[in-house]
């Protein structure tokens, strides 16, 4: 008897699990013509992909003056510590 429960209580499991499963690739589904819907609607309006064009050369020219300005930056950073690396060297000598 009991053999027979868990055989029942397994394919209660495996019947649960069908159903879930059915539901994610329902819902996949969906997503996936959503994004077909939303993948039209750009094709189908240039000025969209223009916009989209203009956005991302700005977005490469900030990267790109960003990338200077931090490059800049180090050099400074790096200026600073041989200023202070001489400092400090000029007071330890004085002190010996």
């Amino acid at each position: 008897m009991a053999n027979f429960d868990a055989k029942t209580s397994d394919t209660t499991k495996l019947e649960e699990s069908i159903t879930k499963l059915k539901e994610i690739q329902s819902g996949l589904k969906r997503n996936l013509n959503n994004l077909h819907q939303k993948l039209e609607m750009l094709d189908s309006k240039p000025e969209l992909q223009s916009s989209l064009e203009n956005l991302k050369m700005d977005v490469e020219i900030r990267a790109s003056d960003l990338e200077a300005e931090v490059k800049r930056l180090r050099e400074d950073l790096k200026s600073i510590r041989e200023l202070l690396g001489l400092n400090l060297e000029k007071q330890n000598s004085g002190k010996s």
